[in-house]
């Protein structure tokens, strides 16, 4: 086994007006996918006194499926970009990294891009280039794609390193406008994010720093930038903090991994629930599953804790209870408004499917269908 790691991570452009960046390329086609039409006249402006022609391929305004790179690869074949930008969330830009990895490598199956780590190195024909407008899934730093399955509405997984976008433009002038709705569940999913990479098996004193630097940021920073009443200095320099922390975690998952809130999330897509939300609902539960360890009491000494492992992790715990009450986040899915009798006919089938998942191999909580039918409980009905 190998005693090292390595750190691997995007080249990372941030600041207020960082986007400027993108045409310093001087590349001579740019394929764009966005989240609305806004970022078509976005992409138009910043090109127009260039010679780069840009074709905006679709709006991902949903959660991504398998059917969004099909139905968009034939135009991007067709265009030739020797670009792909994508500025939106999460869903824009895993889309964009399925179309940069089929237009590459167009005879590929797509059962055979679900092998992990097995994925062959993107930049042949394209420079792939990733802007956030949320601050919270990590995509434009991470290793992963999801898909959703629109038949059976089971996530699949693409996870290579060679998915990396090239360029990480981190520019908080495009989450200004965030409504604090959606600026609340991609926060949860960052916070989901930096905490469960603390605790994974091939985490490493790098990514726990990284992650514990980014939960302690969310920790205090979410609740102001989802704040309407905030003053609006604070609610920017809030967000600009925000901003940087999601792309912390996210370089904190791709270089150690997330957890069973991440492999055990299935109530989302079956529930029409934001993943972020689902996140925020799961953590605690995840972490009591997992019991006390050092890293939790590590971020809690940070938040003023005091007291040995257990105790610190339990009042860990308790502040992201309370923190989700705050935001107006449920603590468990009864609560969330959830049927009993649909989740729990589901539970056996989640419980089972999730085990061989990546990120439930590499959780401390070492898993199986049993485990995996209480941690669904405790979700439900709540565990403390």
């Amino acid at each position: 086994m190998n005693n090292f790691s390595k750190i691997c991570m995007p080249t990372i452009i941030c600041g207020r007006g960082s986007l400027s960046f993108v045409t310093t390329l001087e590349k001579k086609k740019v394929a764009v996918l966005g989240y609305s039409d806004h970022v078509r006249e976005l992409a138009e402006h910043i090109f127009k006194d260039s010679k780069t022609e840009v074709l905006y391929v679709a709006t991902i305004n949903h959660e991504p499926l398998v059917s969004d790179i099909y139905d968009n690869l034939g135009q991007v074949a067709d265009f030739q970009p020797d670009m792909i930008l994508a500025v939106g969330g999460g869903s824009v830009m895993d889309v964009a990294k399925g179309l940069h990895l089929f237009y590459e490598n167009p005879q590929m199956s797509f059962d055979d891009s679900l092998k992990p780590f097995s994925l062959p190195v993107l930049g042949k024909r394209a420079v792939s280039i990733h802007v956030p407008t949320t601050s919270g899934t990590g995509s434009e730093t991470s290793s992963a794609a999801v898909f959703i399955d629109s038949e059976t509405q089971v996530k699949k997984l693409l996870l290579s390193n060679t998915l990396i976008p090239h360029y990480a433009v981190l520019d908080p002038d495009l989450t200004d406008q965030l409504p604090s709705t959606v600026q609340t569940a991609t926060g949860l999913d960052a916070l989901c994010h930096a905490i469960e990479s603390t605790t994974a098996k091939n985490a490493n004193l790098f990514t726990k720093a990284v992650a514990t630097q980014a939960a302690l940021d969310i920790l205090e920073y979410l609740p102001i930038a989802a704040n309407d009443s905030a003053p609006v200095n604070l609610r920017m320099t809030a967000k600009e903090k925000l901003h940087m922390a999601a792309t912390m975690a996210g370089i904190a998952i791709t270089n150690s991994c997330t957890g069973i809130v991440h492999s055990y999330d299935h109530p989302g897509p079956a529930f029409g629930l934001p993943h972020g939300t689902v996140c925020g609902i799961m953590l605690s539960h995840s972490m009591e599953l997992i019991g006390p360890t050092e890293e939790y009491a590590a971020i809690a000494k940070r938040l003023g804790y005091s007291g040995d492992t257990a105790q610190l992790s339990r009042h860990l715990i308790r502040h992201i209870q309370e923190f989700n009450r705050r935001l107006g986040i449920h603590n468990n899915f009864q609560d969330a408004g959830v049927g009993k009798d649909a989740y729990f006919q589901n539970v056996p089938v989640w419980a089972e499917i999730s085990i061989p998942a990546f990120a439930t191999q590499m959780s401390p909580a070492d898993m199986d269908i049993e485990k995996g039918e209480r941690f669904y409980e405790m979700c439900y009905y709540g565990s403390n």
